[in-house]
């Protein structure tokens, strides 16, 4: 049982703690402070609690000494705004607020603690504040909890062993010593070990004055200065770092009971300030807030046929599959749910494993972790049916046998006019597809939906259904556990299978009806309908696909950078003259910034060590002429080489494809890039020549060819475009070389008399526009002056004024609203435009003009694939679309259709502005070859 005691919380302690730790995020003190209080709050079960709070006016001590707290920093002008919200916050919590005007916060606690003691109940102060430590007595049962790193309990003992005094030497410890955080004066002379060690032989401060005569000179002469009958301040430094313990208060210890946290109000206090983990905390499932729901397995195929209609009555419905894998190209399909109204849904069981105790035959030999079958059926061969009949040993009874699920499903799945919708459509799109029932009419996909609407929000089923309808859904680890215990689906408890799944279906038809209803801008309409929604198709299609890999060609460069690390680091070694962890920052550091002799370029934040990072080691390569930084390079490209792609990209080989499936995700990057992983395709570098080489193990089905085609000059062509500017648009038409024209343009001189340099510093201040570089960052690029640099730049402003006349537009529209569009509407909330912090403030101002451009360069992506796909499917080409990587897309054609395949490739790239046009002539140059690095 808790033992009942009085917590008191050094409210603004906690706020600049939790200030500092999130200064970035917007709200972050008040979403941090929330936390602290809690983690508290979950810790230690208070019986009795308070928040005590400083007031913004002047306290007494002010008064007596205007100087007090002089020297503080005014409160950040981004922390000022929250100080209302954590109010509203703490009685979220239902915790009482306790002040008073004209004392601080330590007043009041050591008033309530003093009260608290006086009836009989412990009280704890939480508070890093040495001041307070004052107050702790064992006696009275008055402790200080400090938080800060981890939990400090001080008591009688603890106090002298942090102070190296006695809690009732405290005040005159910082009488003789001061504050120099509030700019309080101490004895001139004694420091903190004096002052321990003075009060340690004469008892207290009165003691020290009667023996001044003991005291060394410079102690005795800084006491009789700080005792000066004039201009002496101890006696006013003790008044002001002496706690008060006797206010009259409004509120006593008996107020502070602790009923316990009003989940309801606290809910709605999160979700109105936009604590979207907070909020998803403090909400309650369906069952727990007694939702009446229907949701009920199908028992025969009579359950499916009713289904059926009631899905082709309402029109539209809502779909999610259960498998054995998160990879949709793995594993095998354990279910399926449909939902056609709010709060009902069926599943329909087709995979799940007899359980193994009611009958051998239910425990499979040989499981494969992502797969739930024995090795001989790792994955769906030929027909799935006959996969099925071959699993059904194994299955419970309670299954539907798939075939006649098939013949059910197959023509609504078919059916276009029936619209489907779900949650991250584009997986249930590649599992149905692989058994055989491919689905067409996408109506909706409530994960696209948010994206569109708000790209910076989260947009997973669990939080949209938190954010929208008050509910959190069952979690999968309750029906499948977690860890090493964690089950396949095909493994869980049926009954609790079943709710789980008919629930997805059910919150992803839900959300999508909510979603759609808040969308009401029409060029965010005409994005999701002609851009986004159809994007799932293309998606899913190109990953589905895959790309064919040469093992036979990363097998050989393997050998070959292997070869080349072990030389790399032979090399480190002989220049080091010792051998030596080459991963060890540690040792790194010792040889090369203490043997060697090289200067540190930075330290890191925590150690504040000399950095090793890979900057510093280019930084002590290029400006130091250091070798050995030059080979640690070489050997960490080597090492990143093999370890992320040639020796990886033959272990994610599908064993049935022989393919590599990458997944493409379409609602993960606020701009509106595409993100890949499984593997990353789009980080394999291309400035190196063993980068360049990886692509050559990216090849086409046998005798086919691949297609690959990229934008020319994409997001200085959107630049352009957005600023109407007529010399970039003028360069463009004509189809000149767009850095040679601007280097022509600054340095007025012909384009044919532009030399390397003049093209590679236009170059770098083209793009470096695009991300807000300065003339610091363009002089360390391009490698002049800080101040010719800044001259080159205004230079090149000048030739283009209506450049920096939009950069400038687009930021104080950004300012305004506090989020940016790209061309086409898309919407990104960028929250350090609203930050009073200038500094986070500019950093919005570069991420906003960033965004548009990128932005507008990713939506024509988008569109192009999505034109490309349809154009595709119109001409009945068996071509394919395999692989988007930033400005490129890279598909495969059999020979007899290259020709119409690769005009068909540029028409959807070079048209894709057709919803809008941009107002400059899009590029796109194809190219082939029978491998990936052979097409360039």
């Amino acid at each position: 049982m808790t033992e009942d005691r009085l917590y008191l919380i050094d409210t603004f302690a906690f706020i600049f703690r939790a200030y500092f730790a999130n200064p970035r995020l917007k709200n972050g003190a008040a979403y941090t402070f929330t936390r602290l209080v809690l983690q508290l709050l979950e810790k230690h079960k208070p019986t009795h609690i308070a928040c005590v709070f400083d007031t913004p006016e002047p306290t007494f001590r002010h008064e007596i000494y205007p100087e007090y707290k002089a020297n503080r920093d005014a409160m950040p002008e981004d922390l000022r705004p929250q100080i209302p919200m954590i109010r509203q916050l703490v009685e979220a919590l239902n915790i009482p607020i306790v002040e008073l005007h004209g004392y601080e916060a330590d007043d009041v606690m050591g008033t309530l603690a003093r009260e608290s003691a006086a009836m009989g109940l412990p009280a704890v102060i939480v508070s890093p504040d040495k001041d307070l430590l004052q107050l702790v007595n064992d006696d009275l049962r008055i402790q200080v909890l400090n938080t800060k790193d981890g939990e400090v309990w001080h008591d009688r003992e603890g106090v002298k062993a942090r102070m190296g005094v006695w809690p009732e030497q405290v005040v005159d410890y910082l009488s003789l010593l001061g504050d120099a955080s509030d700019n309080v004066k101490g004895v001139p002379g004694i420091g903190e070990k004096g002052a321990a060690q003075l009060l340690e032989k004469f008892g207290s401060l009165d003691g020290v004055i009667a023996a001044k005569g003991e005291l060394k000179p410079k102690q005795r002469e800084g006491l009789d200065l700080a005792l000066d009958a004039e201009s002496g301040w101890l006696e006013l430094t003790k008044r002001l770092v002496t706690v008060v313990s006797d206010l009259e208060l409004a509120l006593h210890p008996k107020d502070l009971a602790y009923p316990g946290v009003d989940e309801a109000k606290a809910r709605e206090t999160f979700k109105a300030l936009g604590f979207q983990t907070l909020t998803k905390e403090f909400t309650q499932s369906a069952q727990q807030s007694g939702t009446a729901r229907t949701y009920r397995a199908a028992a025969s195929v009579a359950d499916l046929e009713a289904a059926v209609a009631a899905c082709r009555a309402a029109g539209r419905f809502g779909l999610d599959t259960e498998t054995t894998s998160i990879d949709p190209t793995r594993g095998h399909i354990v279910g399926l749910s449909l939902a056609w109204a709010p709060n009902e849904g069926l599943y329909v069981p087709l995979a799940h494993l007899k359980p193994a105790t009611a009958d051998t035959e239910g425990s499979l030999p040989g499981l494969l972790p992502d797969s739930g079958l024995p090795e001989a059926m790792l994955d769906l061969r030929g027909d799935a049916v006959a996969f099925f009949a071959e699993l059904a040993p194994h299955l419970d009874p309670r299954n539907v046998p798939f075939a006649e699920v098939r013949r059910v499903l197959a023509p609504l799945f078919a059916d276009a006019a029936i619209g489907k919708c779900g949650q991250n459509l584009k997986y249930d799109l590649q599992v149905l597809a692989r058994h055989g029932l491919p689905v067409i009419g996408l109506a909706d996909d409530s994960m696209v939906l948010s994206y569109v609407l708000d790209s910076s929000s989260r947009h997973n089923l669990d939080d949209l259904s938190v954010r929208l309808l008050d509910v959190k859904p069952i979690a999968f680890e309750e029906v499948v556990g977690k860890g090493k215990a964690q089950k396949r689906f095909d493994e869980a408890v049926f009954e609790q299978a079943v709710q789980y799944a008919a629930e997805d279906a059910d919150l992803a038809l839900q959300l999508c009806d909510k979603l759609r209803a808040k969308m009401v801008d029409e060029q965010l309409k005409r994005l999701y309908a002609e851009v986004d929604l159809p994007l799932v198709e293309v998606l899913a299609a190109l990953e589905g696909h895959g790309v064919r890999l040469d093992l036979a060609v990363l097998a050989q460069l393997a050998e070959r950078m292997h070869a080349e690390r072990e030389r790399a680091q032979a090399r480190v070694v002989e220049l080091a003259g010792e051998a030596f962890n080459l991963n060890s920052p540690t040792q790194l550091g010792a040889i090369l910034f203490g043997k060697l002799g090289y200067k540190p370029v930075k330290f890191t934040g925590k150690t504040k060590a000399p950095s090793t990072d890979e900057d510093v080691l280019q930084e002590l390569a290029e400006k130091q002429g250091a070798e050995i930084a030059s080979e640690l390079l070489r050997h960490r490209q080597m090492v990143k080489l093999l370890g992320t792609y040639v020796e990886a990209l033959p272990q994610m080989v599908n064993p049935v494809t022989g393919r590599v499936h990458t997944k493409l995700h379409a609602a993960v990057v606020a701009s509106g890039r595409l993100a890949s992983n499984d593997p990353n395709l789009q980080n394999i570098p291309i400035r190196t020549e063993e980068g360049r080489a990886i692509r050559g193990a990216f090849v086409p089905e046998p005798g086919w060819v691949l297609l690959d085609a990229d934008y020319s000059q994409i997001e200085l062509r959107v630049v352009a475009a957005l600023a109407e500017d007529p010399v970039l648009l003028g360069a463009f038409a004509a189809g000149e070389d767009i850095h040679r024209r601007t280097a022509s343009e600054v340095f007025n001189v012909p384009m044919d008399q532009v030399t390397s340099d003049q093209r590679s510093a236009s170059k770098a201040v083209n793009f470096g526009l695009l991300y807000g570089q300065g003339a610091f960052a363009l002089a360390a690029n391009i490698g002049v002056s800080q101040k010719e640099a800044k001259a080159f730049i205004e230079r090149y402003f000048e030739r283009m004024p209506k450049v920096a006349a939009w950069i400038e537009g687009a930021k104080e529209e950004a300012l305004s609203e506090g989020l940016v569009r790209t061309h086409w509407g898309r919407i990104r909330r960028i929250p350090e435009l609203e930050s009073p912090n200038k500094q986070f403030q500019a950093a919005g101002l570069r991420e906003a003009v960033n965004t548009i451009v990128q932005g507008t360069a990713a939506d024509l992506m988008r569109r192009a694939m999505v034109r490309l796909h349809r154009s595709l499917r119109a001409s009945g080409l068996k071509a394919r679309l395999l692989l988007q990587v930033h400005d490129e897309l890279l598909m495969e054609a059999p020979p007899e259709e290259v020709e119409r395949a690769a005009a068909l490739l540029k028409e959807a790239m070079e048209g894709a502005d057709d919803l809008s046009p941009l107002g400059v002539k899009l590029a796109a140059e194809v190219r082939r070859g029978q491998s990936w690095l052979a097409c360039k």
